[in-house]
């Protein structure tokens, strides 16, 4: 078997940057993520068994950028028990924390004591996939533009989702517009999160508040901003179904055309079926009759019942048990998980250490291919696939044969009773149950 590169470590460019800082924002509270961004935050969202935040570091120290700062806001301790000061990870790692969530110029502006000194650093989004060719395209195109700012920036079709920009000759900004709705875009160029700053860029910010109105300033003072595009498949984490549509981009480009790889650790019985690439750690069991179909990634210690069907894009991250005769697809398993017997779940999140027990179900369609939808606030919003499960949070317990409708969000801490039919959202701390009726009647 042949082992993946996760991630390769290795840039396009040859270029390497050894003195600049990073700034890695984190501090977010990613409401549009609940109930999976309740207990954590988007940088610790699972990725193909890892956390967003260890994509951004391998990117980063790939580039030879070792010295990092990260503003810590929301679920700061996972952040700094997981990734401590770099131990292990080939970095330097500072923290800062940004005790208000207000916004991205603030949250760079609370970091401006760390960046004494430098002329200019690199500024990544935290809840983006960032792989080192991403790094490396923006360092080398402002250094060849000779430029003060220099954006990645990619192509979308929802432009009213991000922040976007107006690009001129040469790949020049003409304008940044902050992302406002559907009438507030300037093109379909998306901000990508990677960004290379001067420094003298962190007293306009302080001047004007907003990052719209220092590029703007910074243009009409002939600034040179500058961009470069990155074309292939990205993801940043604003929705759930995000979550899915990144697993699938990092299984595909680690396994597909790379082959399968079983840690030695490992137990595959003689009677489990492989098709397409599998990625199989350390400790794992695959019991008999069961069928890996990749690409699909399977964490340490993970325990596959008899006659599973385990495939198409699903993540089981370490620690997760599955029972005897258990469909899982295109789903994506937080740690710890435990999931019953006769069980399906498919175009799902479950997050850790949630019991979902023997032959409950997730839907993932409505009859007559209507289109999904998840509430937010007052608005309704399109999902942008055919087929979406439940998205569940940490330590939920789903009973006995309960059924989750399609686009269904179970808050964690909550509490299925058996035989539930969840229909609406569920707060966390929930007890939910349904109250029988036994009716008895003489033949």
């Amino acid at each position: 078997m042949i082992r993946p590169t996760v991630l390769s470590t290795e840039p396009e460019s040859s270029i390497r940057v050894t003195s600049m800082k990073a700034l890695v924002l984190t501090a977010g509270v990613g409401q549009r993520s609940l109930p999976l961004t309740a207990t954590r935050s988007k940088a610790m969202l699972m990725i193909a068994g890892r956390p967003v935040m260890q994509y951004i570091l391998e990117s980063l120290s790939a580039n030879g950028i070792k010295d990092i700062v990260i503003v810590v806001g929301h679920g700061r301790e996972e952040i700094i028990g997981h990734f401590k000061h770099g131990d292990g990870h080939d970095t330097r790692i500072s923290y800062v924390i940004q005790h208000e969530a207000k916004g991205v110029e603030h949250a760079i502006l609370t970091a401006r004591d760390e960046l004494e000194g430098e002329e200019e650093f690199l500024l990544v989004n935290g809840d983006v996939l960032v792989e080192p060719d991403m790094v490396s395209r923006t360092l080398a195109n402002h250094q060849n533009m000779n430029a003060d700012v220099t954006m990645l920036v990619t192509l979308v079709s929802n432009p009213e989702q991000f922040g976007t920009v107006k690009i001129g000759h040469n790949g020049v900004v003409e304008r940044l517009v902050e992302k406002g709705g559907p009438d507030r875009y300037v093109s379909n160029y998306a901000v990508a999160g990677v960004t290379v700053f001067s420094t003298e860029t962190l007293p306009l910010l302080e001047k004007h508040g907003t990052m719209e109105a220092t590029i703007e300033s910074m243009i009409k003072s002939d600034k040179r901003v500058s961009t470069t595009v990155w074309e292939k498949e990205w993801a940043e984490f604003t929705w759930p179904w995000d979550i899915l549509n990144a697993n699938r981009i990092v299984l595909d480009r680690e396994l597909r055309g790379h082959g399968s790889f079983i840690a030695e650790s490992a137990e595959l019985h003689d009677n489990v079926i492989l098709e397409g690439p599998v990625y199989v750690d350390e400790g794992a069991i695959v019991r008999p009759g069961t069928t890996l179909r990749g690409p699909l990634y399977i964490g340490k210690k993970v325990y596959v019942g008899n006659n599973s069907l385990v495939r198409d894009y699903t993540c089981l991250c370490d620690d997760v048990h599955l029972g005897y005769g258990v469909e899982v697809r295109n789903s994506v398993i937080f740690q710890g998980v435990n999931i019953g017997r006769m069980t399906y779940i498919a175009d799902s999140i479950v997050g850790e250490k949630t019991c979902i027990e023997a032959g409950a179900q997730m839907w993932n369609w409505r009859p007559g291919d209507e289109p999904l939808f998840l509430k937010y606030e007052d608005e309704k919003v399109q999902i942008p696939f055919p087929k979406f499960g439940a998205i569940i949070g940490d330590n939920v317990i789903i009973g006995v044969n309960s059924s989750i409708y399609p686009a269904t969000r179970i808050g964690h801490n909550s509490m299925i009773a058996p035989g539930c039919i969840i229909n609406s959202d569920i707060p966390p701390n929930s007890d939910v149950s349904v109250k029988q009726q036994l009716k008895i009647t003489k033949r």
